[in-house]
């Protein structure tokens, strides 16, 4: 392996471009910051807590899709000399996916209303098609960081809040889980790089495994009492 930031292949040298088996690539922190991202989903998905509701069902499948988007990204960073965006393609699809179960899991609960549960559905469902079309056809990642905020800030941080505030104390965790993820948005959008070798999207990647650990406690923390009380709160409403 040979590592030459200063000129291989034409790449930019703070994508830090190196040589491997006669290969130009790039991107190597991207690729690792990724996967750490991807082990930790799937570190959770393969211990995930035994699916009984459609509230876990959901869950268990965001963490599937967000490994399989995130381990993908890791490549496509990596080989973008040859893929270029079209390697990250894939990635977008099932971050994408992932999202539209993360949001399916917030509004499977009984809390809110039938009618408005099935607003939200196909709210959540068109909103993924829409943006994940324009991101295929104009080639931009910005649609998918458009789709994940209204999902994580509108479904996971807007209803999370209000669970917790009618007394379903896991969800303080899945409203922590938005706000360490938050300083992304921003990081990546001023395109804030700390180092060479850990610039925006590495420090981003770092927040999103942070963001799905505590996504996964808020999940596992959900009991069945949580369960009865929620069944009450709709009585009474």
């Amino acid at each position: 392996m040979f590592l030459d930031i200063d000129n291989v292949c034409g790449i930019p040298a703070d994508k830090l471009p190196f040589s491997m088996f006669g290969l130009c690539l790039q991107e190597p922190m991207a690729l690792i910051t990724n996967w750490l991202i991807a082990f930790t989903a799937f570190f959770i998905f393969f211990r995930f807590k035994p699916v009984i509701t459609d509230f876990d069902r959901h869950w268990k499948k965001f963490y599937l899709y967000f490994g399989m988007s995130t381990l993908l990204a890791g490549l496509g960073h990596l080989f973008f000399n040859y893929t270029e965006v079209f390697g990250k393609y894939p990635t977008w699809i099932f971050g994408t996916v992932a999202a539209y179960h993360a949001g399916s899991a917030m509004i499977s609960l009984n809390v809110i209303s039938e009618k408005l549960e099935e607003i939200l559905k196909y709210t959540l469902y068109f909103k993924a098609v829409i943006f994940l079309t324009l991101a295929l056809i104009m080639k931009s990642f910005i649609f998918i960081m458009m789709d994940a905020v209204v999902t994580y800030l509108f479904f996971c941080l807007g209803l999370g809040s209000f669970y917790w505030r009618k007394g379903l104390s896991s969800f303080k965790y899945t409203v922590f889980a938005v706000v360490i993820l938050i300083p992304s948005i921003f990081i990546f959008t001023l395109k804030l790089n700390p180092h060479l070798w850990f610039n925006k999207d590495d420090f981003s990647h770092v927040l999103m495994a942070t963001t799905i650990i505590f996504f996964y406690f808020g999940v596992s923390k959900f009991n069945p009492l949580d369960e009865e009380m929620i069944v009450d709160l709709k009585e009474r409403s």
